[in-house]
């Protein structure tokens, strides 16, 4: 009888000792500069596509024009747009303004709404360095996203993602340089600073080199 008690309180020791290790803290995994590197490289891919203006915005190969119902209603092209319209139909819409900057826009697949863009951009970058690059870039119309294209060249400017490096840790936060290329030609070097928020990286400053 006194062998059970014993084999009884020995089972229950043993239990509670394993209950105890697999509710111990787990010694913090150490740094890897490689897996850092993969797990921002969404990151940089965004910020990238923000450099080329596109903000993550899927796109059809629709084009449209605008006009406006005068010219003070263009308003220097800060005014509301009262139609859209497809290249060659300017003859149809004589009564309007007709953006003389010849801005096209294209339907967004995937956002209906500023707002749906910048909080996708925000999953990846801080307000701050949204802020940098996101302004007057969509048109809401009628339900639908449109991304706004001027007469000058889209992206030219470029991150290569090829050039992404570690560079350091500083009061917690991960630092990497990249590299800018303007038609393919090194431009500059920027340093971008990552925090752990919500235990997610996010990119949260984007240092340009003084000239």
């Amino acid at each position: 009888m006194a062998m059970k008690k014993i084999a009884t309180l020995a089972l229950a020791a043993f239990m509670l000792f394993s209950a105890a290790s697999c509710n111990a803290p787990t010694k913090a995994e150490a740094f890897s500069e490689e897996k850092f590197l993969k797990d921002i490289k969404p990151n940089v891919d965004c910020l990238d596509s923000c450099v080329q203006e596109k903000f993550c915005a899927e796109v059809g190969d629709n084009e449209y024009l605008a006009a406006y119902k005068s010219k003070s209603a263009y308003a220097d092209g800060l005014g509301d747009v009262a139609l859209l319209f497809k290249p060659g139909e300017e003859s149809k819409y004589r009564d309007y303004f007709i953006d003389p900057c010849e801005s096209s826009y294209y339907p967004v697949k995937n956002f209906k709404t500023n707002s749906e863009v910048r909080d996708y951009l925000k999953k990846y970058l801080s307000d701050a360095v949204i802020d940098k690059w996101f302004s007057n870039d969509f048109l809401e119309y009628k339900g639908q996203l449109y991304l706004r294209r001027g007469a000058r060249g889209y992206g030219a400017m470029t991150c290569d993602l090829k050039s992404l490096k570690y560079a350091e840790e500083k009061d917690g936060k991960q630092y990497v340089t990249v590299d800018f290329k303007l038609f393919d030609e090194l431009d500059h070097t920027e340093t971008l600073e990552f925090s752990k928020v919500n235990d997610v990286w996010i990119m949260t400053d984007e240092v340009v080199p003084a000239n």
